[in-house]
């Protein structure tokens, strides 16, 4: 394929591995059953791993080699790029040739075999003390309803472990507020987690507080236009990017020295409920892990504040 008139040879190159990505998410998008954000990030390292080929000139996938593929693992790693993001791209390298190939439109060598598998949790998840956690929440006001907003979204997130997405996708008839009597009892959340899991949350005290505040007091302020529980100044659903925001100027506020987005709250919650004697597995199901592996990651957290705590106060510390 040559390059159009005034289109630069790289984007030439760029616009010829486009159309097989294009027909592999078009096949995901409608045999997979994945979510709409799963599709994104898949987009995503796809368009990582063509930018990366077509800056070299070369224009075809059967062109990646393992070598030219360690190289741009590399460059994710040089670009700061989580060990989870770094799986990801490397997955989504994986089921794309696997796709080729079943396809009968790569016949060549995968280059994504023998790679390997890369060490996910080399750096431990951060996490927040439970008086930072604390004060984080305290930061949106209660007098104006998108304050009150924030403080459920937090409360969400730290309160009830739940990944950004499952926040923003919370709809109202998934809250069971007051499912046994009492002020103090805990209410359940109905949470659609990866892969379209359902499980069921508790939440209770400060955190159902606030969510039930937010709905008496603040969500009828914004002139609802859709069933979401949290929604923009303009009434529609919240999104996870504006989300996010939300959590990072929280941050800003509180004056935390360490960045801060809404999975650390998470890794805060998990943390934790195991440092307060949670049982591992209970966490799990409570997180919506499908495996096991991915919540004991929280123990050897747990474990490095435990030592910390016996150096400092221990009189053989």
């Amino acid at each position: 394929m040559r390059a159009r008139p005034g289109q630069t040879k790289a984007e030439g190159h760029f616009t010829a591995l486009s159309s097989r990505r294009a027909e592999w998410l078009g096949a995901l998008a409608a045999e997979s059953g994945l979510s709409p954000n799963t599709l994104a990030a898949y987009r995503r390292d796809l368009t990582r791993a063509q930018e990366f080929l077509a800056a070299r000139g070369l224009r075809r996938w059967e062109d990646l080699t393992p070598d030219l593929l360690a190289k741009l693992m590399a460059e994710a790693r040089g670009r700061g790029a989580a060990p989870a993001s770094q799986q990801r791209l490397l997955s989504s390298l994986r089921s794309f040739y696997r796709w080729l190939r079943t396809e009968g439109l790569h016949e060549g060598r995968d280059p994504t075999r023998g790679a390997g598998r890369l060490r996910l949790w080399e750096r431990l998840p951060r996490v927040l003390s439970p008086e930072d956690a604390l004060r984080l929440l305290d930061v949106p006001p209660e007098d104006h309803p998108l304050g009150l907003r924030d403080r459920a979204l937090l409360a969400l997130l730290y309160g009830g472990g739940l990944r950004v997405s499952e926040a923003a996708n919370l709809s109202m008839d998934a809250l069971m507020l007051r499912a046994h009597a009492g002020d103090r009892a805990a209410g359940v959340m109905r949470v659609i987690g990866k892969g379209d899991k359902e499980r069921l949350v508790p939440f209770g005290g400060e955190a159902r507080r606030r969510v039930e505040q937010w709905i008496a007091e603040g969500r009828p302020r914004l002139s609802p236009q859709c069933d979401r529980l949290l929604l923009s100044k303009s009434g529609r659903a919240l999104d996870r990017h504006r989300a996010f925001r939300i959590v990072q100027r929280a941050a800003a506020r509180a004056e935390l020295r360490e960045e801060v987005h809404p999975h650390t709250l998470r890794h805060s919650c998990a943390t934790h409920l195991l440092l307060g004697g949670g049982d591992l597995r209970a966490v799990q199901e409570f997180l919506g892990h499908a495996d096991l592996r991915t919540t004991e990651r929280y123990t050897h957290v747990e474990a490095e504040q435990l030592q910390a705590l016996h150096k400092l106060h221990h009189p053989r510390g």
